[in-house]
């Protein structure tokens, strides 16, 4: 009888003793956000800018309508960009980057400068973008039409890849590659496009772009050579957006970035090559 009294007194007093806390989270300071990317096709440049939203209250957007921005070809041009809204400043005209040539953003905002520099790598234009059948029981991916693309890498270099893919004008997939690859990367450098039946039988896929396509489809692939530390940048934004909630995941951390002063985001300079396809039976 005495241990019961005694086990109830105790779980008595483990109840009483049960206090919620409240841990205070910090919140980090406010700092600018700067998105641009500027290609080797002639086009607008832009840049967006934003203030940096805290861990746990991403429902808005705080938008910079009141900075100063302009790029500059180092050893040439400048260019000023305009607000227009929803954070983005546009030049009034196309320009077009140049291979080996760098490019400097400036950003003047609330009495503070912020600066990033990149320069223009070189790339090979897509060789092919081709589609196929892929049969049942050949493959760990289900059966199906796919795409692929087939290109070479520049020998004299590191490369280093993004690939966006659309279907019919829907982004469908946003792919990182480079180098170490090797034989499974999504250029195919070493597939036999002049005879994809026989490759497949002898159980030689090409790499393709993982989503399923139907006859009449519209492909756009974009293919966009960028530096080392651009694609280390996408690599770590992906692992942050990819959280699950799980051990294994990455703490939460802002990705190393170009933007000097503290401030966040990126300004890349990318080569871009395109290649379109419609899927044919």
């Amino acid at each position: 009888m005495k241990k019961i009294i005694a086990i109830l007194f105790a779980a008595f007093v483990f109840t009483a003793c049960e206090k919620i806390v409240d841990i205070e989270i910090p919140s980090e300071e406010t700092r600018i956000v700067i998105e641009s990317e500027i290609y080797n096709v002639k086009d607008l440049w832009n840049v967006r800018l934003s203030l940096n939203q805290p861990y746990f209250d991403q429902d808005s957007v705080d938008y910079v309508s009141s900075a100063s921005v302009f790029i500059t070809e180092l050893g040439g041009d400048t260019v000023f960009l305009n607000y227009t809204d929803t954070g983005m400043y546009v030049s009034m005209d196309s320009h077009q980057c140049i291979v080996g040539r760098s490019y400097e953003l400036n950003v003047a905002y609330n009495g503070q400068v912020y600066t990033a520099t990149e320069e223009l790598q070189n790339a090979f234009p897509i060789d092919q973008l081709l589609s196929f059948f892929l049969p049942p029981d050949v493959s760990f991916f289900p059966s199906g039409n796919y795409v692929f693309v087939q290109g070479q890498s520049d020998s004299t270099k590191n490369n280093f890849y993004i690939f966006k893919t659309y279907r019919n004008d829907t982004l469908k997939s946003t792919d990182l590659d480079d180098d170490g690859f090797g034989s499974v990367s999504l250029l195919n450098s070493n597939f036999n496009v002049n005879d994809i039946p026989g490759e497949l039988e002898r159980n030689n896929l090409p790499r393709p772009i993982l989503f399923d396509v139907n006859e009449g489809d519209t492909i756009r692939v974009e293919q966009f050579v960028v530096t080392e530390e651009y694609y280390k940048f996408r690599a770590d934004l992906n692992a942050q957006q990819n959280r699950s909630g799980t051990p294994f995941d990455p703490p939460p951390a802002n990705p190393n970035n170009n933007i000097s002063n503290g401030g966040l985001g990126y300004f890349s300079v990318a080569n871009k090559e395109v290649a379109e396809l419609v899927v044919e039976e």
